[in-house]
């Protein structure tokens, strides 16, 4: 490792100069006393002197050079520390944040114009060696005495919020850092932050109006699709009676009529079913219990295929998938993800699903995989939107509610869920249950 010079070249030149000149004075004026005391001729006695002398001399100038240098040295070591101090001073003049240092009787011995200025102080000179008392109310200040200072002096440090009082008498919130010195004192470091409580409060009441909002259109969604369902179970009624009873007194275009009528109700009470579904979702509250997954996806699978026995489709689920989740709502979840599969490789020969597990920025991601028709990923910001449908997916039945209800189900376990796909060739989607 190279040498590194205490003193930068320019200071050590000045160093060898002065200590040189100190050198010559000093020999000549010792030179001078000595001719004077001994009745010498000054001149012999500066450039001829006897043995004696030079002796004499070289002892005297040897010890003096060095006490010069010695001098010197502290003189240079101090006028270094002094614009260092400057330097520090400068910058914790310049901090936002309030600077103190106290002493061990809790006396000001520095203070910051920022700390004078938060306290309400013209300056920070009116603070020197006032008590720390003078920045807290009676309350706050018997606080620090009983519970912070113990801290302090068993731990070495304290952080947290208190109250200070400025010099008007007004008090704001403050966040402050305290930090004991070795035996001299405590540095502490005060921040303001009336702005910062006033936002937190401000977002508090907005979150408690949503809050209130939501409970309210959840009561009036959840009303109002219990009416849509007792109106639409009126005209189904209606409907079936219509085509049951009256149907020999129906031409063609009567009966056609009347059989759009019931399709139209089916698909009304399967959209306020799911509804209904969704805004449950919403209300319910989670109860985590271990899962099998596996077991509940075969159980669904079983059930797809009793609904069309004469569609061959393989299922393929990987064994002993379990998660720490909600049993009704990943139930929900795999219905739909595993019927959007059934019913999108309905038009492919050899329909496949495959229900399965994966590694994903070092989580377990669950993934639901088909090869039906797939979906452009240009348009994978459309896939959990409810009532959004794309456009390839409007020739199969459906109104768009599952996949937005999926989302709504790992949403509320603190999971992920996303999809990838490709047109034509099938899709895959994932999610994420937090261990």
């Amino acid at each position: 490792m190279a040498r590194r010079d205490i003193f930068p070249k320019s200071d050590q030149r000045r160093i060898l100069f002065i200590g040189l000149g100190f050198v010559v004075m000093s020999y000549l004026l010792d030179s001078i006393i000595n001719a004077s005391m001994n009745g010498e001729n000054i001149y012999r006695q500066i450039f001829y002197p006897g043995s004696r002398e030079i002796a004499l001399h070289l002892a005297f100038l040897s010890v003096l050079s060095l006490f010069i240098a010695y001098v010197l040295n502290l003189l240079l070591k101090r006028r270094r520390l002094e614009e260092a101090l400057v330097k520090y001073q400068a910058g914790m003049d310049a901090s936002v944040d309030g600077i103190a240092i106290l002493n061990n009787n809790h006396e000001c011995v520095y203070v910051n114009s920022s700390h004078a200025k938060l306290y309400g102080y013209d300056s920070h000179t009116e603070l020197m060696g006032k008590s720390w008392c003078l920045f807290y109310g009676d309350d706050e200040a018997r606080r620090f005495e009983e519970e912070i200072f113990p801290v302090i002096i068993k731990k070495g440090e304290w952080r947290g919020e208190a109250v200070g009082r400025k010099l008007d008498g007004s008090v704001f919130p403050q966040e402050i850092s305290l930090t004991k010195m070795d035996g001299k004192g405590i540095v502490c470091v005060v921040r303001d932050i009336t702005n910062q409580k006033n936002f937190e409060e401000e977002l508090e009441r907005k979150a408690r109006e949503l809050s209130a909002s939501n409970r309210e259109l959840e009561a009036f969604s959840y009303s109002l699709t219990h009416d849509m369902r007792n109106y639409i179970t009126r005209s189904s009624s209606a409907a079936q009676i219509l085509q049951e009873s009256y149907h020999a007194k129906l031409d063609e275009i009567g009966q056609y009529l009347v059989k759009i009528i019931c399709e139209t109700n089916q698909d009304m009470e399967e959209l306020v079913k799911d509804m209904l579904v969704l805004s449950q979702l919403i209300r319910s509250e989670i109860r985590r219990e271990k899962v099998d997954l596996s077991e509940m996806a075969r159980d669904n699978a079983a059930e797809l295929l009793l609904t069309e026995p004469e569609r061959l489709v393989e299922f393929v689920f990987a064994p002993d998938l379990v998660a720490a989740c909600d049993p009704h709502l990943l139930k929900i979840a795999l219905e739909n993800l595993l019927g959007n599969a059934w019913k999108y490789t309905r038009k492919v020969p050899d329909a496949r699903v495959e229900f399965g597990m994966v590694e994903h920025n070092g989580k377990k991601a669950f993934f639901v995989r088909d090869n039906g028709i797939g979906f452009d990923m240009k348009d994978a910001d459309q896939l959990f939107k409810p009532f959004q449908r794309l456009q390839n997916a409007k020739e199969f039945p459906g109104n768009g509610i599952g996949l937005a209800t999926v989302q709504r189900v790992i949403q509320r376990h603190g999971g992920e869920v996303w999809g990838e796909g490709e047109s034509g060739k099938g899709a895959t989607f994932y999610f994420t249950l937090p261990a």
